[in-house]
């Protein structure tokens, strides 16, 4: 699993996780370090759009509104790869928070990303994802969870689900009819 660091890398991971709950203060640092490495690319003429959603990233879990943030981001590529890696990091800063809106964002990037992903990071983001949809959500946030413990909770609730299903299915109740 990639960390939000690897935002910073030659060409991010679409299959990699990024929205683990970082401490303010950690999250600090993580804006600084994308900020002078922005500073940096933006004089060498090179890209900055990974570091612009580091910043994002680094502002979610500052604590700060990044609606507008997101919506600028998605207003200033028209580079699907680009698109994609930031639907699929928006979304997974709602999840974290369970908030409701993160799973359309998620089916966005991950649509998004398709032609872009090695075979292995596809079926990783299909399984993610289904397994994911079990998650109640909310337009309440939730206090935040990485990805394990989402994962953990969305495999006991699908087992749950499960034993629901085949429980009601049963038509009878005795042998004797």
């Amino acid at each position: 699993m990639m960390t939000a660091r690897g935002l910073a890398g030659r060409q991010a991971s679409l299959g990699a996780w990024y929205g683990e709950p970082l401490a303010a203060v950690d999250a600090g640092r993580l804006c600084a370090e994308a900020e002078r490495l922005l500073r940096y690319r933006l004089c060498a003429g090179r890209p900055v759009f990974q570091l612009q959603v580091l910043q994002l990233l680094g502002r979610y879990w500052m604590g700060n509104s990044i609606s507008l943030d997101y919506r600028q981001l998605a207003a200033s590529t028209r580079v699907q790869r680009d698109r994609a890696l930031l639907e699929l990091v928006f979304g997974q800063l709602l999840l974290s928070r369970k908030l409701r809106p993160a799973l359309q964002h998620l089916d966005n990037g991950f649509r998004l990303a398709v032609e872009h992903l090695e075979v292995v990071d596809y079926f990783r983001l299909v399984r993610r994802h289904d397994l994911l949809r079990y998650l109640p959500l909310s337009d309440e946030a939730a206090a935040p969870q990485g990805l394990q413990s989402l994962l953990a909770e969305a495999a006991v609730i699908r087992r749950l689900r499960g034993a629901e299903r085949f429980a009601r299915g049963v038509s009878h109740h005795d042998t004797l009819g």
